[in-house]
């Protein structure tokens, strides 16, 4: 099981996460600031396989949600980030956060062009 709170560091800036919900699959994070909201969602599921003999899918989402709350003289403000993570059961967890890594560090090398809607 994952800390009571987890620390999202954003432009620099640490952000503590608090664990709000938990059951037996994920949990809720959440910090309420005075001018903005952070919501982190973690599940851990798994998916049928539908062919005989082929393993089931582990799969383990991150859902991260981030409000900057309206003013007088602006608009809210939202964005939101997700991941997910699907490996047949069996596989090696080492393997499989590898790439996981270097999908992020992919990810992270195109991220103002993928912004920006390139394809």
């Amino acid at each position: 099981m994952l800390a009571n709170t987890l620390t999202l560091t954003v432009n620099a800036v640490p952000v503590t996460l608090t664990r709000v919900n938990q059951d037996n699959y994920g949990s809720v994070y959440t910090y309420k600031g005075a001018s903005e909201a952070y919501s982190l969602q973690i599940r851990n599921s798994v998916e049928k396989s539908k062919v005989v003999g082929v393993p089931d899918i582990e799969r383990h989402n991150a859902f991260l949600e981030h409000t900057v709350y309206a003013t007088p003289t602006a608009a809210e403000k939202y964005n939101s980030v997700t991941t997910t993570i699907r490996a047949r059961i069996g596989n090696d967890p080492a393997k499989v956060g590898y790439d996981a890594v270097g999908f992020n560090t992919l990810v992270g090398s195109i991220l103002t062009s993928l912004i920006a809607g390139e394809s």
